[in-house]
């Protein structure tokens, strides 16, 4: 009887660095999916790496040497693969001088990226927008100094 193999969906979000030359990332991508490839991923989706200005500077050791970088190159790929293979994935990650940082996460087949919400105008309840003094002001028309006048004096009476 042949041993059944589990598979597991996993994502990686990935950095690499910005020293890159921009012709040559793709390059880089297919050898991080070869190398995916090569200990049993299937993929399921990705996303091509743009240039990101980073929240904050990070720093990785390449050839013994610390460089620090405020932006690269993110990008991210969902795969699903055999589960005993993903630690030797995770460690050729780490050894990958042109990754600065990744995220590898067990995640679902399905997107689970939500759909951009268009906010609109209700009355009253959850989904009612503040209205501004100015807003107020232009539903209102023109101010009429004499009738203002007329208000307060009838107020002040009583």
């Amino acid at each position: 009887m042949e041993k059944e193999i589990k598979m597991t969906v996993y994502e990686v979000g990935y950095l690499l660095v910005p020293t890159i030359a921009e012709e040559n990332v793709g390059g880089e991508v297919t050898a991080l999916k070869d190398m995916l490839s090569g200990n049993g991923a299937q993929f399921i989706s990705d996303e091509y790496p743009k240039v990101i200005e980073l929240a904050y500077e990070m720093s990785r050791t390449i050839l013994n040497k610390k460089a620090k970088f405020s932006t690269g190159y993110f990008g991210w790929v969902k795969f699903e693969i055999p589960t005993a293979n993903i630690l030797k994935v995770k460690d050729l990650l780490d050894k990958n001088e042109s990754i600065i940082r990744f995220l590898l996460i067990k995640t679902v087949r399905e997107s689970t990226m939500s759909p951009k919400r268009a906010y609109t105008k209700t009355e009253g309840g959850m989904g009612a927008k503040r209205r501004t003094a100015k807003a107020v002001e232009a539903e209102a028309g023109p101010i009429n100094e004499e009738t203002i006048d007329k208000d307060i004096d009838a107020l002040v009476v009583e």
